[in-house]
């Protein structure tokens, strides 16, 4: 075991409800690494950010190869390969958080598009987030009350990233309106909306707003509806008594026949059977 490494994973909430959550912390901690030490390459299923308190290391993610310095915080998004290594003369001293969730992409993305370097940029005072990872790790319980308080120390962090980061708030750019159209659908994936609709929130023709969107995130905006509908309803199906037709009302759907071919569709299954094998 490593001295100098402290960290806490969330045992309370199994893996597959928090990837039908909309915003949960996965683990942090606080690592001071030795000379040289590496970690990687690996691909995870959850976001994680590098708070560098002290010292220097070498990001690699993608064909970039990027050096983390004092103050600094590093972004690998979900399924993203990543290696990082401690410099061998003044190794880095850092803190992280991983999270994951339906909303948690839309977080990252926000930040990525903060910085021209993206994945790396500068924090006013890492030692704040890591005291507050200290925090969480303070509160290692494996119980509902340290659970809430967990995730509002997480938020918490959040927040504070997006204080110190330039996120812009403009429409001016073909990424800033496809971010745009994902909070409108992520506000409005329980209404019957159409991508005409979500066109017209943004004030662009729905197929640019497919071509723009399919370009800035990687899947087409009907694709990105379709997600939030089945997330929600995966959830809503696992945690809740609610009648199938409450249920497809609560996604988005008129009735109950339509929400279930959508997601038999969508999983291969019924609404029943899923409910069935996960609640």
């Amino acid at each position: 075991m490593n001295n100098n490494l402290r960290e806490y994973t969330d045992r309370f909430t199994d893996f597959t409800k928090k990837s039908i959550s909309d915003f949960i912390l996965y683990n942090s901690g606080i690592e001071y690494c030795e000379p040289g030490y590496s970690y990687g390459p690996k691909r995870r299923d959850y976001h994680f950010i590098h708070f560098v308190k002290e010292g220097k290391g070498i990001l690699e993610i993608g064909d970039q190869k990027i050096e983390v310095h004092e103050n600094q915080l590093f972004i690998v998004p979900a399924n993203v390969v990543s290696t990082y290594t401690a410099d061998p003369n003044k190794p880095w001293k850092y803190s992280w958080i991983g999270f994951m969730g339906i909303q948690s992409g839309n977080f990252v993305q926000t930040l990525l598009q903060s910085d021209e370097k993206k994945f790396v940029m500068n924090c006013q005072d890492a030692s704040f987030y890591e005291s507050r990872i200290e925090d969480i790790i303070e509160l290692n319980k494996n119980d509902l009350a340290s659970f809430f308080k967990i995730n509002g120390i997480m938020y918490d962090i959040a927040g504070n990233l997006l204080n110190e980061c330039p996120v812009q708030t403009t429409v001016n750019s073909s990424t800033s309106i496809s971010f745009q159209a994902m909070r409108y659908m992520d506000l409005h994936y329980h209404d019957d909306i159409q991508i005409s609709d979500i066109a017209y929130s943004v004030g662009i023709h729905p197929n640019y707003l497919s071509l723009m969107f399919k370009n800035e995130v990687g899947i087409p905006p009907k694709k990105y509806l379709s997600n939030l509908k089945i997330n929600k309803a995966k959830e809503l199906l696992a945690e809740s008594d609610d009648p199938i037709n409450l249920i497809a009302s609560s996604v988005g759907f008129s009735d109950a026949l339509s929400f279930s071919k959508f997601f038999r569709k969508e999983l291969g299954i019924s609404p029943s059977q899923y409910r069935k094998e996960h609640k």
